[in-house]
């Protein structure tokens, strides 16, 4: 702003005055005026250098300007690799301290072990002094041995081999009893199981034996059940075929009373029809005989209606005919109260729907 300022009031310092001419001629005046515009063009010019030399001067400034950014990013872009490189280290550093400290935490842990350990083993050094010092005296006695027995055994090695020989063989000898009473203890276990397993079969087929036997004794009495029921279905066969006998005798006998009033030749009784080994087939065929004995006997029955019909329309005539010739002795009768005999209508009455009856007086 201050710059704008500053040219601004040297714009207006180098501009021209006008000067005022009012009563010159108009040469003076022209040429006033080629005067005034000459100033004005040294006064652009005089700007125009001003502006070109501020221009410049701007562009040494911006290129200025822009050699320090280039260094400001490139000091930007070093400090940052520095950082980068310094972070790097400082992880390297972390690493290595942790791994410092874990080796350190695993060095005291293998100090103490180690420790540990020695303590243990000096410990047990102390034991086997102990034990040698215990030892000691069975060397003794050792040499003493050997000492007295010279022909037998010249050196304690001799006589420790003598010993190792005789603690193998016990401890054979003790492996082979271990293997005896253990085949000993398995061949008990597999009698007492064996035994088991035989009590346990003998218990199964008493089972079932038991089972057997109430199965037999249903299946007895399921047949005598059926045996029952098959005595009862006979006798009921029985009365069942003696009540056909009866009714096949009984329409043998009407059909024989039937041919009797006739005098035909009689046929085959159903008795002798009805032997002993008749089948169901005789059966049907014996049925189917009776069936046409019934159709002839019904054939009879109906003659002897019609006989009897007509027999009962000519009394009732004769009826008819004594009552129109007595009807002044009937009026008597019926006046003095007398009911004796009633001539032959009082013995015979028609039947109703056909069939007929006889009053036995």
């Amino acid at each position: 702003m201050a710059t704008r300022q500053y040219n601004g009031e040297n714009s207006l310092k180098a501009m021209p005055q006008t000067l005022t001419l009012d009563h010159v001629s108009p040469a003076t005046r022209l040429l006033e005026k080629r005067r005034q515009m000459f100033e004005v063009q040294e006064a652009l010019d005089a700007q125009k250098q001003l502006y070109i030399a501020k221009e410049e001067a701007f562009r040494l400034r911006e290129e200025a300007l822009r050699k320090k950014d280039l260094e400001l990013q490139e000091n930007l872009l070093k400090f940052k690799k520095f950082l980068q490189e310094n972070e790097s280290k400082k992880n390297r550093a972390e690493k290595r301290a942790r791994d410092e400290e874990k080796q350190r935490l695993v060095k005291e842990a293998e100090i103490v072990k180690l420790k540990a350990e020695l303590q243990r083993q000096q410990e047990h050094k102390v034991e086997m002094e102990q034990k040698a010092e215990n030892l000691r005296k069975y060397q003794e006695y050792l040499h003493r041995v050997v000492d007295s027995a010279t022909e037998e055994y010249s050196e304690i090695q001799d006589l420790l081999s003598r010993h190792r020989t005789l603690q193998d063989a016990n401890s054979d000898l003790s492996h082979n009893q271990w293997e005896t009473e253990s085949s000993l203890e398995a061949t008990r276990n597999d009698l007492t199981r064996y035994v088991k397993e035989l009590e346990n079969d003998n218990l199964n087929f008493n089972n079932e034996l038991a089972t057997l036997r109430d199965e037999l004794a249903a299946t007895k009495h399921e047949v005598a059940r059926d045996r029952l029921h098959e005595e009862e279905g006979l006798h009921d066969v029985a009365n069942e075929r003696k009540e056909l006998f009866q009714v096949l005798l009984s329409v043998e006998n009407l059909l024989r009373r039937c041919q009797a009033k006739k005098k035909i030749k009689k046929a085959e009784s159903a008795g002798g029809r009805l032997g002993g080994g008749i089948t169901f087939a005789d059966l049907g065929r014996i049925g189917e005989d009776s069936m046409v004995s019934l159709e002839e006997v019904a054939m009879y029955m109906v003659d002897y209606q019609d006989i009897v019909e007509e027999w009962f329309r000519g009394q009732a005539q004769v009826v008819r005919h004594s009552e129109t010739e007595g009807s002044e002795s009937e009026a008597k009768r019926t006046v003095s109260g007398g009911g004796g005999g009633g001539g032959a209508a009082d013995g015979i009455a028609m039947p109703k729907g056909g069939a007929f009856s006889v009053d036995a007086k």
